[in-house]
């Protein structure tokens, strides 16, 4: 459906262009296949510029993506292993010599300082009093500082850190999978999020004449009936207007594709 949709939005995009460009195209001259015809050259120019100029940002968005869903899948195979601590122990051991392992957190030495490390790999964001718990936990270990690796966490939780005298911070799952890349070390992914199954031809169907896309389409030939005042109705006016309204009806009085959900609240 993402996809489709995505599809979807590139060629209302250029079908407005076009008729734009056409629209005013018409008005000012008098052939109709010259209209046509400029209005799909400005319509191709106007792509190819606006692809030129989202190219790069289009590519780090996907790269984006595909780490964010890395990231979502490391952090689901490690809140289903019977420890994690394992894992955490081994990435800390490539960078320092001091570290100490306890039942549900990492101690990490460095001079006089203690740092803790402590894996709270639930999939569900933490709240404050998860925040208390683990204080409670590490409370005999004198710590400076305590480094909790978490699914998600909202601004009430990050405000309710000062009220502590320790540095506490909140790594999610995302922020975790960077300090992965740091260390360079990285979980070993044995469960993944199944992705959005594959759109088939009568979803398309049931999405293009859902009754939500009536308006859509009556207000889509309601603007090109408008644009005939400006130039002389003509077939493909007729054609279009004539789909549009086609589409709106079948959209509104199909129930094919207007079936209730009946939902199990019980």
């Amino acid at each position: 459906m993402k996809k489709f949709l995505f599809i979807f939005q590139i060629l209302l995009k250029l079908l407005l262009v076009f008729l734009i460009a056409f629209v005013w195209l018409r008005f000012f001259l008098d052939s109709v296949w010259v209209s046509l015809a400029l209005s799909l050259g400005i319509t191709i120019a106007f792509e190819i510029l606006h692809t030129t100029l989202k190219r790069k940002s289009k590519t780090r968005e996907s790269l984006k993506i595909k780490e964010k869903e890395t990231a979502e899948n490391m952090f689901l195979s490690l809140s289903t292993q019977n420890s994690c601590i394992d894992f955490f122990e081994e990435m800390l051991k490539t960078r320092h010599n001091n570290i100490e392992k306890k039942k549900k957190y990492i101690i990490i030495k460095k001079e006089e300082k203690k740092t803790i490390l402590y894996p709270y790999v639930y999939l569900s964001p933490i709240k404050p009093e998860n925040i208390i718990e683990i204080l409670k936990d590490t409370k005999k270990e004198n710590l400076d500082k305590i480094t909790i690796i978490c699914y998600d966490y909202d601004k009430d939780t990050l405000a309710f850190l000062k009220n502590f005298k320790e540095e506490i911070i909140l790594l999610d799952r995302f922020e975790s999978y960077s300090l992965f890349k740091e260390y360079e070390f990285y979980p070993k992914i044995t469960q993944k999020y199944k992705k959005d199954a594959k759109l088939t031809f009568k979803d398309l169907l049931s999405f293009a004449f859902n009754r939500s896309r009536t308006k859509g389409y009556l207000f889509s030939a309601i603007i090109l009936f408008i644009t005939s005042f400006f130039v002389p109705i003509n077939l493909y006016y007729c054609i279009i207007c004539s789909l549009l309204l086609l589409f709106a009806l079948i959209s509104y009085i199909n129930p094919k594709y207007n079936k209730k959900q009946v939902k199990e609240v019980i």
